[in-house]
């Protein structure tokens, strides 16, 4: 049995329920990245889970959209969704967890009068469009083969539409690529991208909404977003991370009320915006809406891939050290909460990585910009047991 949730919050919650009802030998299944609060799991934790998931040592997996696509799990007998989907993509990517050898179940479940049904009639609707789309593209290719033997038995010349063709074709190869995070599907910046003429991959993202090259990912947060993830403490773990994998990171705020959607006090926003550029060194840019951000994320890819738009994009990111003081400052930031300039201050205060280690939560806040939640942070990573 495959249990999908949506938040890895989620998932622990429903895998620890069902350790307690016999028979069932749950196992909490997410990806690589470290969230806020979270540690994901290493590579070599993800194999071991999806043997033991084969070898019957669990029996039920509760997965996030890590498990979605390119992994190695066996086909099984029920796929839950725990909460419904609006993507078409991922609903027939789940669905397809089931059903290969043999007849497979699917239930999803919904709380009624939620927006959980509006997305669950959402995602149906939609599969039931691909499938009507398919079929008249189908149709359509079948046509334009038959037409293209019609005109080559009339006679052998090239005609002018022909060369026409050829040069859509040929700039159609050099589209921009843009990768994007398929939670981002329910937004219309994907759909936008397309329209201007941009190659939309969907993927899972460990971080970032959207990747245009090795070197650059960005975070998309509406002015709603942007405040509910200040709010709650997540925005600057999710921005840690986007730092740590790209060198060249953006953050991108949509939408207008940044100030007055919700009652907090503007100096408030202004400092969470002042860490973000100042303390992890990313740039924040600002968007009317979401055509407006495709537009700015378009002219981002071409920049970034008009040297060499047939390069394959890591979608990993590339941001390397190479001298020892980036090398010792890269160490000091992977620590969730530490930025680039807080690591510059920690190396500069104490003059070396093990001396940070072996700093006391005293000591740790008397280095600029360091406060008592960081101090604990760091504490945390150094001295708590490994339980992996």
């Amino acid at each position: 049995v495959i249990v999908f949730t949506n938040y890895r919050d989620t998932a622990e919650l429903v895998a620890n329920s069902l350790k307690e009802i016999p028979g069932i030998k749950p196992v909490r299944f997410v990806g690589q990245a470290s969230k806020y609060k979270d540690t994901g799991l290493t590579q070599k934790q993800q194999v071991d889970i999806i043997q033991k998931f084969k070898d019957g040592e669990y029996n039920t997996l509760v997965a996030t959209s890590v498990a979605e696509e390119g992994l190695d799990i066996p086909a099984t007998d029920l796929v839950v969704f725990f909460e419904p989907v609006p993507s078409e993509i991922r609903s027939i990517q789940r669905k397809g967890r089931t059903g290969r050898k043999h007849a497979g179940r699917v239930v999803v479940l919904m709380a009624k009068g939620s927006k959980d049904e509006a997305y669950h009639w959402s995602s149906n609707y939609k599969e039931r469009q691909m499938v009507k789309t398919m079929k008249n593209l189908d149709i359509d290719l079948d046509a334009q083969e038959k037409d293209k033997t019609d005109e080559s038995q009339s006679d052998g010349q090239t005609k002018l539409m022909d060369f026409s063709t050829a040069r859509v074709s040929n700039s159609e190869v050099h589209r921009v690529k843009v990768y994007v995070d398929k939670r981002e599907i329910r937004s219309h910046v994907a759909h936008s991208l397309e329209n201007m003429g941009a190659e939309v991959i969907l993927r899972t993202l460990e971080v970032g909404d959207y990747v245009v090259s090795d070197r650059v990912g960005i975070e998309r947060k509406t002015t709603e977003d942007f405040l509910s993830t200040f709010l709650d403490g997540g925005l600057f773990g999710q921005i840690s991370d986007l730092a740590r994998a790209y060198r060249c990171p953006l953050l991108i705020i949509e939408g207008e009320g940044l100030y007055s959607k919700r009652q907090i006090n503007p100096n408030a926003i202004r400092g969470a915006l002042s860490t973000v550029a100042i303390d992890f060194g990313v740039p924040v840019l600002f968007s009317k809406d979401e055509e407006d951000t495709a537009a700015l994320i378009s002219v981002i890819a071409k920049r970034e891939q008009a040297d060499e738009p047939k390069k394959e994009i890591n979608l990993h990111g590339t941001k390397s050290a190479s001298t020892l003081p980036e090398q010792q400052e890269y160490l000091v930031s992977a620590i969730s909460e530490i930025g680039p300039v807080v690591a510059k201050n920690l190396l500069r205060h104490f003059g070396s990585v093990e001396r940070i280690m072996t700093a006391t939560r005293e000591e740790l806040m008397a280095v600029e910009l360091v406060g008592p939640k960081t101090a604990d942070r760091i504490r945390e990573v150094v001295s708590g047991e490994y339980k992996g």
